[in-house]
């Protein structure tokens, strides 16, 4: 009997010890091939355009090269870039020279050539471009391009899109297919050796191309070598991984190098005759609604999110510029009724939906901001809000948009209407209704008001869009203010509502007496009068300082407010401004690097003198133009009547050099093709890069750059 127990224990030792041995290998298996596969270096097709880009420190960038380094930290892979032109790169791939290449659409002739994974790295649209300056194409007239050389890259999507496009529309061109990059073949379209060149919508520019007609759309792959099967499976899983991860990755990556350019900066024939004809954009919005929109007391200007949205839309375009006239009213509804009747061509701020803008004949432009939703609730409520069984919301009678989002967000909801805002608040303070919802940039505005009542703010987390409103019917406006919603940065737009909301938060001592009444002031009295006996001797110099500090105050938050009327750059101000906090920086021992650019345009003067100040006026808005869209990630401001100045940082620190170039290249190929002396650009130019062991302060690097730019401007003049 023993003998058994010991061969039953040593059985079941060696039965555990075979169970782990099976169980370790089921486990070890699947990642044998994953190691092997760390090992391997995939040779990848590299050409120059938004997909793979490489700056002049040698430094690599672009949507292909961002994605395969994402697909790598799942494979493994090393790569080894291999350059070449597309169409080159196509032909190596299928040679097997290469086994990995971006960019390519499926087509069932490759595919019998080619591998491609399950799923695709993005969706792309064609357009066919046309030359700046081409003055014989008339949009929608699509037969100028019979018998008109349109190129396009040899073996590419574009081919088939092209006739597809050519039979249903009765066209047919003198396709050129091409093999050399994309900058020459734009340089074939610039000489007239091409009529027409069709990419993408990423490529283009003012002076360079202008996308006339959208020729075709398709998903476009990561594509494998024939002679590699081996890697089709660790790219499904990868590109698989990042889908999950992300749904959204390729929508993102697209928008990041792909269509922040394009056809939405141009308008088109029909657009600029509409805007040519009807002059002014005439915006209605409502007045007292920070932090998105709001009247000047004294002034009755415009200033809010709104007015910086404007502002850059104004200049958001390559061949045209928006004039926008913004009209108060006192509330959404009178608002939406001057919309109807004509006073205004547009109104902001509408949350309506699709439907409840067709009850109302108005349709909405895509969002141009999004806000979330909070309830201001008594502080008693605050922890059982939530969950009361029947919630009763106040909303102010004349604004359509609190039943509109009610509806959306709230449907379970009931709602009473009250006069105004400060009636709502005070119908939830005395037990009337649980809640008034208000936007998240409204906490600051109404938080005194808030306190005053025993009130708190709760977050819903529920979101909701703003949007500008137009009559049906107005086509042309309708398309012009949706292209600014592509084009507008929503993170300039979120730093205004943000920026707008901490002013209203800003209190005085004034408020305080008004909002507190409890206070007493008899108190007060006896303070002021001891302080008064205390600092008599002192008082003028106190109350000449408190002045003097009212004065900075005011002209700080004129630095931060106001751009320059003309240009809708950041003003002298501004830049003051700017560099008072980079020399902050530089003092507290951060390590920077920056350069700083100094322009001043040349025979401003004359052109005054000549043609009147409104074509000097022209000549400054171009030479703003130009500045601005070349240094497009740097702050650019117009620090005198014809002066301006840019701080080089980041990317356009690093291109320093080759921006300088690209300037003077752009500025000639502007004025040999201007018709009128005020539209031919004359700048000239001056940068000097920040140098710790020269430069003390930010004004010396700005000095030494006046000083280069006077060079230039001197140089010129002796030819």
């Amino acid at each position: 009997m023993r003998m058994l127990k010991t061969v039953f224990y040593h059985t079941r030792r060696f039965a555990a010890v075979l169970l782990c041995f099976v169980m370790v290998c089921v486990f070890i298996s699947p990642i044998a091939p994953l190691a092997a596969e760390t090992e391997q270096t995939i040779r990848v097709g590299w050409y120059e355009s938004p997909f793979n880009m490489t700056d002049q420190f040698g430094r690599r960038s672009g949507y292909a090269y961002e994605y395969q380094k994402k697909i790598s930290s799942y494979t493994g892979w090393n790569y080894e870039y291999v350059t070449g032109s597309w169409t080159e790169l196509l032909q190596m791939l299928i040679d097997g020279k290469i086994d990995m290449m971006s960019d390519v659409s499926y087509t069932e002739e490759r595919a019998e050539l080619i591998l491609y994974p399950s799923l695709p790295m993005g969706a792309e649209e064609y357009y066919l471009f046309i030359s700046p300056t081409n003055t014989e194409y008339k949009t929608g007239n699509y037969a100028y391009f019979n018998g008109k050389k349109v190129g396009l890259n040899k073996g590419s999507v574009m081919t088939e899109l092209l006739h597809k496009w050519e039979k249903a529309n009765g066209i047919r061109t003198e396709m050129v297919e091409l093999t050399c990059p994309e900058a020459e073949s734009m340089q074939m379209l610039q000489r007239g050796e091409l009529d027409g060149y069709i990419t993408l919508d990423a490529y283009g520019g003012a002076d360079v191309a202008v996308p006339v007609i959208k020729i075709g759309s398709s998903n476009f792959y990561f594509a494998i070598s024939k002679n590699r099967p081996d890697l089709l499976e660790g790219l499904n899983a990868a590109l698989s991984r990042i889908q999950d991860e992300n749904p959204y990755y390729n929508q993102e990556m697209y928008s990041k190098y792909v269509s922040t350019a394009g056809a939405n900066l141009f308008l088109s024939a029909e657009e600029k005759a509409w805007l040519s004809e009807h002059g002014k954009i005439r915006v209605g919005y409502q007045d007292d609604h920070l932090s998105f929109c709001d009247a000047e007391e004294k002034t009755g200007k415009l200033k809010g999110a709104l007015k910086d949205y404007l502002e850059e839309a104004s200049t958001c375009f390559e061949n045209a510029e928006l004039e926008f006239e913004p009209v108060a009213y006192p509330s959404v509804d009178a608002a939406v009724k001057a919309l109807k009747n004509g006073e205004v061509d547009c109104m902001f701020p509408s949350n309506l939906s699709t439907s409840d803008g067709e009850t109302l004949g108005l349709i909405m432009t895509p969002s141009m901001m999004t806000t979330e939703i909070c309830a201001v609730v008594r502080k008693s409520d605050q922890h059982t809000f939530f969950q009361e069984e029947q919630i009763t919301a106040a909303v102010e009678k004349e604004d359509p948009n609190y039943g509109a989002v009610m509806m959306d967000h709230f449907p379970s909801w009931k709602y009473e209407e009250y006069s105004d805002m400060d009636s709502c608040l005070k119908a939830v303070s005395d037990g009337k209704v649980d809640c008034v919802l208000i936007s998240n940039y409204q906490r600051n505005n109404l938080s005194r008001k808030s306190e005053r009542w025993n009130l708190t703010v709760l977050s819903t987390g529920e979101n909701v869009d703003y949007y500008i409103a137009v009559h049906e019917g107005s086509k042309e406006l309708y398309s012009i203010l949706t292209r600014t919603t592509k084009i507008v940065s929503s993170t300039n737009i979120n730093a205004a509502l943000s920026y707008y909301s901490a002013e209203e938060a800003k209190s005085t001592l004034l408020d305080f007496i008004i909002e507190n009444p409890a206070v007493d002031i008899t108190v007060i009295v006896v303070i002021i009068a001891l302080l008064t006996v205390i600092f008599t001797q002192r008082r003028m110099i106190r109350a000449k300082k408190e002045v003097e500090e009212s004065h900075h105050k005011v002209d700080d938050l004129s630095k931060r407010v106001f751009v320059d009327a003309l240009t809708s750059v950041k003003n002298k101000g501004g830049f003051d401004e700017y560099i008072h906090n980079l020399q902050d920086r530089m003092d507290n021992g951060e390590q920077l690097e920056f350069a700083v650019v100094i322009l001043d345009c040349d025979d401003l003067k004359s052109i005054n003198d000549k043609y009147g100040h409104d074509k000097g006026d022209e000549y400054i808005r171009a030479a703003s133009r130009l500045i601005c869209r070349l240094y497009k990630y740097s702050p650019v401001f117009r620090i005198g009547g014809d002066e301006f100045a840019v701080i080089l940082q980041n990317e356009d620190y690093q291109n320093r050099v080759s921006l300088l170039d690209q300037f003077e290249k752009k500025k000639e190929e502007i004025c040999s093709s201007a018709e009128n002396e005020w539209e031919k650009v004359s700048v000239a130019i001056g940068m000097a890069e920040y140098d710790p062991q020269s430069d003390s302060s930010v004004n010396d690097v700005a000095r030494h750059a006046d000083r280069n730019m006077y060079k230039d401007k001197h140089t010129k003049k002796q030819y």
